[in-house]
């Protein structure tokens, strides 16, 4: 190369690099904004225990948990008890996010983040941004943030990041770390309802409303298959684990949703299935489908009830239909006719 042909080389290099300079200043969606590297909220760290309430708000609705005597509970649901550690991991989460990454101050582009404004009735229907709102004892607000996408990974840390910013605030922000805050109650709900292992199981009785009567036994709580009693002659049962299954559906049996009791569950078309464990916990759950959903309540009397009762009473639980399925086979869900011997 010849040094004319350098020096032009050089020249043209020296306009390119002004070019993209000059791009860059104009480029309107860019600003740089100050803060990477801090907490989302400075000094909240300090705070997490004087959190009194929590409200979520997406475009379905609001939840709105708080922590009283009784602990924490959902008012939406009436006061049911929520997940106290769920609800502790996710403010403390919330308190530890740490600014990493500025990202766009472009309105039309906070849907792709999940960070549109949901505040204002009637916009952005079906957003999937989330509100999250921290109240102390007093009812001042000591966090509020627009929630959106969660990232998986992300550079430089042990875990991912969530996309984020503050209302009011056209800035959005990949943040370092996490905070779980669902949109839907069922995620915040304590769900087990109640918690009988099918070992302690005796005997299950299923009464169908129109007199049909399913019952199965355990002669000891060593035994690990239930037997269907009153077998029809030239029946067989079609599959033991389907009878195991109804032994074992008070273990971890958890809700889908709750609500205050209120005659929801009388009428005769009411399924009652009765558990007698060997040490002598009697439990009744009485379940009946209304508008396409299982509903179930439940009474315990005799040795240990007290702690069941105290959880239980008052209220009506949703279940999933497997469940609701499980808790109200009739015989012929259970038996088949015997093959002929060759």
């Amino acid at each position: 190369m010849t040094p004319k042909t350098f020096i032009w080389v050089a020249v043209s290099t020296a306009v390119a690099l002004a070019a993209v300079a000059v791009s860059l200043g104009r480029d309107t969606g860019y600003r740089p904004a100050a803060g990477a590297g801090e907490k989302v909220f400075p000094g909240l760290l300090e705070r997490v225990n004087d959190v009194a309430r929590i409200t979520i708000e997406n475009a379905d609705g609001k939840i709105t948990l708080e922590n009283g005597t009784q602990g924490w509970t959902m008012k939406d649901r009436e006061g049911y008890p929520a997940r106290t550690v769920k609800i502790k991991r996710s403010v403390l989460g919330l308190a530890q996010l740490q600014l990493s990454e500025a990202k766009t101050r472009r309105p039309e582009k906070y849907a792709k983040l999940e960070l549109q404004d949901i505040s204002a009735p009637g916009t952005n229907k079906g957003a999937k941004s989330k509100r999250v709102k921290l109240f102390d004892g007093a009812g001042k607000v000591v966090a509020d943030l627009l929630v959106g996408k969660r990232r998986g990974a992300l550079a430089g840390t042990p875990g991912g990041g969530l996309y984020v910013r503050k209302p009011g605030d056209q800035q959005t922000w990949l943040a370092a770390g996490d905070a779980d805050f669902s949109g839907s109650p069922e995620n915040w709900l304590e769900r087990k309802i109640v918690n009988i292992k099918g070992a302690r199981v005796q005997t299950v009785v299923i009464r169908h409303p129109d007199g049909e009567t399913v019952k199965l036994s355990k002669a000891a709580e060593t035994t690990n298959d239930f037997t269907l009693e009153a077998l029809p002659e030239g029946k067989k049962v079609i599959l033991q684990f389907d009878l195991d299954a109804i032994g074992k559906a008070l273990a971890d049996l958890q809700l889908d949703d709750v609500k205050k009791a209120r005659g929801d569950l009388d009428g005769d078309t009411v399924v009652a299935t009765e558990f007698l464990t060997f040490d002598g916990l009697f439990v009744q759950v009485r379940i009946i489908k209304r508008d396409g959903a299982h509903w179930l309540r439940l009474e315990a009397t005799g040795e240990a009830a007290e702690e069941i009762t105290a959880r239980t009473k008052g209220w009506v639980y949703k279940i999933s239909d497997y469940t609701a399925s499980t808790l109200t086979k009739r015989m012929a869900d259970l038996i088949e006719n015997e093959k002929p011997k060759s």
